[in-house]
């Protein structure tokens, strides 16, 4: 029964102890709350904070968390709060989360401005672009990269460097920790010097961005080193970080000598 309750997403090796102390630490007040607040005796407002205190913890145990929505609120606050914020496991991107419709829509004007090429099956980027593309990476190096980073995304709020400029955290509706995005440097590198090489074609501005985070996939070398990249599992790779826990490892495309992935498959 208990493994019928038990959500292995956030418990076992999976566990996000910065979800789990926020959650006790609301668990801990809702039950100083109730022996303070709660009516009847003092050995009743006892009696029901214990129970509280009981469930409470064996939803903590077993489920990972008390309050839903804390297990993607808990990392992002634990690294505001550290004295070295903390990443999260993946980097985002300059397109936000992955929709669909607009990849296919993103990749459809690729195609159209002959910039990706299909050969039978497969996909392949032109080597002029490419070329350009590099030549952009390579003057964003030593540049104001949090600076390029706002100018290339006009719908981002603030922009953040942080970690000696290893990531860029950027948000879009203000500064509540849930709407941060944090691009590794690779990645805002490779995806701030896309949309200026796609200045050149007749793309729509917010195609450009969501077709940079597309075209990360046909990176040969990395951005900020310029080492070849390899194609290996997120295990393998930056820590684990899976789509799902009973899933296999994600399929990555990353830089060994910078330990980024830049891409996941």
């Amino acid at each position: 029964m208990l493994d019928e309750l038990r959500n292995p997403e956030y418990t076992g090796e999976n566990r996000c102890w910065p979800c789990t102390v926020l959650n006790a630490i609301i668990l801990l007040s809702a039950c100083a709350g109730v022996t303070k607040l709660y009516p009847g005796t003092r050995t009743r407002r006892l009696g029901v904070a214990s129970a509280v205190g009981i469930v409470g913890g064996a939803a903590i145990a077993l489920r990972g968390y008390l309050v839903p929505g804390t297990p993607q609120i808990a990392p992002k606050l634990a690294a505001r709060l550290s004295p070295k914020p903390q990443p999260p496991a993946e980097t985002g991107s300059l397109a936000g989360e992955p929709d669909e419709d607009v990849g296919e829509r993103a990749l459809s004007a690729l195609l159209d401005a002959d910039i990706v090429h299909a050969v039978g099956e497969s996909l392949h980027l032109g080597e002029g672009f490419r070329t350009d593309w590099r030549d952009e990476m390579t003057a964003l190096r030593s540049g104001n990269l949090g600076a390029a980073v706002r100018n290339a995304s006009p719908s981002l709020v603030t922009t953040e460097s942080v970690n000696d400029d290893e990531y860029i955290v950027v948000t879009t509706e203000g500064d509540e920790i849930e709407n941060e995005r944090w691009l590794s440097r690779p990645v805002a590198i490779a995806e701030v010097a896309a949309t200026r090489a796609l200045d050149e074609y007749d793309i729509d501005s917010d195609v450009r961005v969501q077709s940079a985070s597309a075209l990360r996939a046909f990176l040969n070398d990395c951005p900020v080193c310029d080492a070849p990249l390899e194609v290996t599992s997120a295990d393998n790779c930056c820590g684990s970080g899976t789509s799902s826990p009973l899933a296999p490892p994600d399929e990555v495309l990353a830089c060994p000598d910078c330990d980024q992935r830049v891409f996941t498959f």
